[in-house]
């Protein structure tokens, strides 16, 4: 499996809301790659909060910011997007 980046849980929001996960993907640069990844996070029905997908070179460095949904849904999602046809690693943790 792939890192990760923050694994201790951070203080509920002060406002009381959810907290985030953010998962960092590392991909092929393909014309389909991010639509690919955003498939996965749909099928297992994240709610994405942020997005940010960059090229570096062959590989596209793809950012998700998604809801906390509790860490077997995590390591479910991470497990999916691992499997994910051009994606080359997966990383996730919490937003801080």
């Amino acid at each position: 499996m792939g890192a990760t980046l923050n694994p201790s849980k951070p203080d509920e929001d002060k406002l009381g809301e959810k907290g985030r996960r953010l998962f960092l993907v590392t991909a092929e640069d393909t014309p389909d790659a991010l639509m690919r990844v955003l498939g996965v996070a749909k099928v297992q029905q994240t709610r994405l909060r942020a997005l940010t997908a960059t090229p570096d070179g062959q590989t596209l460095a793809i950012r998700l910011e998604i809801d906390d949904q509790g860490d077997q849904r995590a390591q479910a999602l991470a497990l999916r997007l691992e499997a994910c046809p051009s994606v080359r690693g997966v990383g996730f943790g919490w937003r801080a």
